[in-house]
């Protein structure tokens, strides 16, 4: 039996035709969607306030990656391209129709200078970029960053009566604590008991230490039952929450209590 003799082989042909030139149409059309003048790109929306990341660098990928017709900006190389600059925490990239492609780009909150050449932000994570404003030091081993992040956050809520801040925040090899405040004075915490060594300091703070604080070179936490002052003026080294010479205590005593 010839084919036209046979209806319905011959109407499985024309509905398999009509769904070859359908999608013929389809990919044209579709191909022409893509491809024509009629859909740029018009607006380029950042939709968070950036603090830190300059404009000229988003200017710079958007004008690589982003330009021209909506369905082809290259969103995935754009989106990789912010993601290497050291301020990008996060960054997503959105097409709004019909013209606007939307960035999501969230920046690294900085909380500290790591040994003084690199930056640290709230998840620990040292990057490198440049900053004016003043902020804590970290000086620690490799690798300590995340774990000095949030000590130094506990560190300045327990502060936060006193009116001081931490300068510096020092963790030694034996994981021993030491801060250095923002009018000069170092507080010696040691590796055990530190946040209630630190609560020690903030209750002596107005009983004992303000008025004499000018005169203080360091606070010596370690102590079980009271502190000891180094004074900067020697002459004055006789003071102590106990009744022993804290100079001479500290000096004994400063490599065991670590």
């Amino acid at each position: 039996m010839r084919l036209w003799d046979n209806a319905q082989a011959l109407k499985r042909l024309y509905r398999w035709l009509y769904v070859c030139v359908l999608f013929c149409l389809l990919a044209a059309g579709g191909s022409w969607l893509v491809h024509s003048p009629y859909f740029p790109v018009r607006q380029i929306q950042v939709i968070h306030p950036l603090k830190h990341l300059q404009s000229a660098e988003i200017e710079q990928i958007s004008r690589q990656y982003l330009q021209g017709n909506i369905f082809t900006v290259d969103v995935s190389a754009a989106q990789s391209a912010l993601a290497k600059l050291p301020w990008v925490y996060k960054a997503q990239i959105k097409r709004i129709w019909p013209g606007t492609v939307q960035l999501d780009i969230r920046e690294r909150d900085p909380v500290a200078r790591w040994n003084d050449q690199q930056l640290v932000d709230t998840d620990g994570q040292i990057f490198n970029a440049v900053i004016h404003e003043q902020l804590p030091v970290f000086v620690g081993s490799s690798g300590s960053a995340r774990y000095m992040t949030v000590h130094l956050l506990t560190f300045e809520n327990l502060l936060q009566s006193t009116g001081l801040h931490i300068q510096q925040l020092q963790l030694s090899n034996r994981s021993a604590w030491q801060l250095t405040l923002s009018n000069g004075i170092t507080l010696k915490l040691g590796r055990e008991k530190v946040e209630q060594r630190l609560a020690h300091f903030v209750w002596a703070w107005p009983q004992v230490l303000q008025k004499q604080a000018s005169n203080i070179d360091y606070v010596d936490l370690r102590y079980p039952d009271g502190f000891a002052l180094r004074y900067k003026n020697k002459a004055n080294s006789a003071a102590s929450t106990r009744a022993v010479n804290a100079s001479e205590v500290a000096d004994q005593y400063e490599a065991n209590l670590d």
